[in-house]
């Protein structure tokens, strides 16, 4: 702390000796907060939880017990909301308990976790408590105070996202039996079964970090009706608990979570079926595990076969972040040999991807530890949020009775934070563009992302209108956009000119799929500032949009080469031509021209019946 600072907070604490309490408590408090994981932003699922029956006064009860199938060694509980798009938490209860017995009808019971005592505001971290010595079957939790229906008078509810139970380092509630007494059942979106199928919003227990990998990638197909396979050989045959799949997520494609789950697709181990489901979809699972417990199973090889891809952008692909197999809570997964029916390499996608440890995002961490991590995070906000209001109030005590002083103060402060902003005003810009780039992935991909599955889910469902399939194809163009705009303002102040070819790469990917086409550069690393990039790139999208549009084209070639700080990119297809001398404003001529001119370049379009030539010329620093 700056010394100013300092003489004030002992002056203020002199005034007011509870500020000086409160003040270590809140810096123990912020200490012990950077040490813990974020909270994820919560992401929208198809299977949002359980929903319990309606109640006309909200301090009805209301009730859900699991029951595990055996009794276990406890070592935590953990109760996660329910959440719908990327709101608050839904209808979680505002008092609840938590309690474990081995007899169905909870006569003896033990309890857990009281809530019943106050009111508290929804939150979508979960609850965990740690139950070390305790074994039971059943457990049950029970809502004491509901919380309102939204929209609805004198209608109350409560809902959870998942329960989940730990015992020696798995979650031995997956898929257990549960029982609802008053539930709703409304599918896909609420069913007493999504409490314990292993799905909940806060996606995957991973550490971010900025490693290129993003799992194991299958041969690309033309149709989805493919058969394709992956296999782990863990070279012996080993005791496995519990097979997991881990959904990938390229860092290029934010808004499409589960990127390459298959639609359809069954599991095996040495040749046993564990899981089928290739006669039905399954839903695509965004960032969350799909696992399978397996409690007694002895195998050497897990082999995951589908036999209806996902599809990319008109074609069709499989892919995986991760395959573990657990035995006593450790990943035995690690050690074994992959091998496929086929595979797309890059520096990317690996077989060695698929058992690194790594989802696409960050390195994999013990789930059990990481939900425990983001409960003690709610718990330590919650009294962080009282530290600062009770502060806030001895503050108030304190200014009071030095008002002149504290002004005095506050005047030298402002003076203080003034200076210290012009001078790390480059730092903030920085950390404001990194700030957007991750909010447009976090915030309008979620978005985007649940725009597309939902329109995807109504049009699978029968016949649909042509404002839906409209509104699928321009959230997958809004998509496609926002990743040019996450490039654009990821990079730094000086790209090399390779990054704007492997852009314009992707976007015509999107844009021309349904034409050949062809990029052909050289691969060098000059580098030329960021508003060039942007303009290029600008270019580039207006003459594909164009093509795509009027040329009736099946042919694109893209040329760009660079020398001496001076660029070339030419763009031509074999298309029905125009009149250039008879173009009108709605053809998007004006803008290329108006990029051109902005680069201080010259902009050359030649076309007859058969084809067009862009041709743009441009000087770079």
């Amino acid at each position: 702390m700056k010394p100013a600072l300092l003489i004030l907070a002992s002056f203020l604490g002199w005034l007011n000796p509870q500020l000086s309490t409160l003040d270590h408590r809140r810096q123990e408090l912020q200490t012990a907060l950077s040490k813990l994981p974020a909270l994820p932003t919560p992401q929208p699922l198809e299977h949002a939880g359980f929903h319990s029956g309606l109640a006309p006064h909200a301090d009805s009860t209301r009730w859900v017990q699991i029951d595990l199938g055996a009794e276990y060694p406890l070592d935590a509980i953990v109760v996660i909301p329910a959440m719908l798009g990327v709101a608050e938490a839904y209808g979680f209860p505002k008092r609840f308990r938590i309690d474990t017995s081995n007899d169905p009808l909870f006569a003896e019971s033990d309890t857990q976790l009281d809530q019943t005592g106050t009111d508290f505001l929804p939150s979508s971290a979960p609850w965990q408590v740690a139950t070390k010595g305790i074994r039971a079957r059943h457990i049950r939790f029970t809502a004491t105070r509901l919380s309102p229906q939204p929209h609805q008078t004198n209608r109350f509810i409560f809902c959870l996202g998942e329960l989940l139970v730990f015992s020696g380092g798995r979650n031995v509630a997956l898929h257990a039996q549960v029982l609802a007494p008053v539930s709703v059942e409304t599918l896909p979106t609420w069913s007493p079964r999504h409490l314990v199928d292993g799905a909940y919003s806060l996606g995957l227990a991973v550490q971010p970090d900025e490693i290129n990998g993003n799992g194991w990638h299958s041969g690309i197909s033309s149709t989805a009706a493919t058969t394709k396979w992956v296999q782990a050989d863990l070279r012996t045959a080993r005791n496995i608990e519990e097979i997991r799949l881990i959904p990938a997520h390229p860092r290029d494609y934010p808004e499409r979570s589960g990127f390459g789950f298959p639609r359809r697709f069954k599991v095996e181990a040495d040749g046993k079926t564990i899981f089928d489901t290739t006669t039905s979809d399954f839903p695509n699972p965004g960032d969350t595990p799909v696992a399978f417990p397996t409690p007694g199973l002895h195998a050497q090889t897990i082999r995951c076969t589908t036999t209806q891809l996902w599809e990319r952008s008109g074609d069709f692909v499989y892919a995986l972040a991760e395959l573990q197999a657990f035995d006593s809570g450790k990943n035995i997964a690690r050690d074994s040999v992959i091998t496929s029916s086929d595979d797309t390499l890059s520096h990317s996608w690996s077989r060695a991807g698929l058992i690194d440890g790594r989802s696409s995002s960050g390195l994999l961490l013990d789930e059990a530890s990481w939900l425990a991590d983001l409960s003690r995070r709610r718990q330590l906000t919650e009294e962080l949020a009282s530290v600062e209001m009770r502060r806030t109030a001895a503050q108030a005590s304190a200014q009071t009775r030095a008002a002149g002083l504290a002004f005095a103060f506050i005047i030298v402060i402002a003076w203080w934070a003034a200076l210290r902003s012009r001078r790390s005003r480059r730092q903030e810009i920085e950390a404001l563009r990194h700030r957007i780039s991750r909010d447009l992935h976090d915030d309008i991909g979620s978005h985007l992302g649940s725009i597309r599955l939902m329109s995807e889910l109504a049009l699978r469902d029968g016949p649909a209108s042509d404002s839906l399939e409209e509104i699928h194809r321009l959230a997958g163009e809004a998509a496609e956009s926002m990743r040019g705009i996450i490039w654009l303002v990821r990079e730094g102040d000086s790209p090399p000119l390779t990054s704007l070819v492997e852009a314009m790469r992707q976007s015509a990917a999107a844009l021309l799929k349904d034409v050949d086409w062809q990029i052909v550069a050289p691969n060098s690393n000059e580098t030329a500032s960021l508003e060039f990039h942007r303009q290029v790139f600008l270019l580039f999208r207006e003459a594909a949009h164009n093509i795509t549009r009027h040329a009736h084209a099946t042919q694109v070639r893209i040329e760009a080469h660079w020398k001496a700080k001076h660029f070339h990119l030419r763009i031509e297809d074999n298309g029905c031509g125009f009149d250039v001398t008879a173009v009108t404003a709605g053809n998007g001529l004006a803008n290329l021209q108006h990029r051109a001119t902005v680069l201080a370049g010259t902009l050359q379009i030649t076309s007859k019946p058969g084809g067009t030539c862009i041709h743009l010329e441009a000087d770079f620093s």
